[in-house]
């Protein structure tokens, strides 16, 4: 991967479990979408990565007209399971992706190529 490539800033998030009390109701403010945290403690925001945007594509859909936007977003490597990526999202340039795939290069361990899309979802 070369280095000149990753001149994007992008944010990882998870959806978090909401908290409860000891009553069991949950805590106002609590959950939602937080950062990602890795196993060493590492946040991954503001991670270098080269976005590459694709094109876009409308149709009429509950009787209002959508839009979507695909992109691919490389990065380096770091350890996450391809599974609990495919439920965080991307937020890039003020914009939240969906992550639909995630794959790696041929050694597994050098680079993600991850597959995104923004629109009416807006990474839920």
């Amino acid at each position: 991967m070369l280095a000149h490539r990753l001149r994007h800033r992008v944010t990882f998030q998870h959806k978090a479990e909401p908290q409860r009390n000891e009553d069991g109701f949950i805590i106002p403010g609590s959950g939602g979408w937080q950062t990602v945290t890795l196993a060493d403690g590492t946040k991954l925001e503001n991670v270098p990565a080269e976005v590459l945007t694709g094109p876009g594509k409308e149709w009429v859909g509950s009787g209002a007209p959508q839009a979507e936007t695909s992109a691919r977003i490389n990065l380096r490597w770091f350890p996450a399971d391809e599974r609990n990526m495919a439920s965080w999202r991307v937020l890039w340039d003020g914009r939240t992706y969906s992550i639909q795939s995630a794959d790696t290069d041929a050694t597994a361990r050098r680079e993600w190529r991850l597959r995104c899309v923004y629109g009416p979802t807006e990474g839920q």
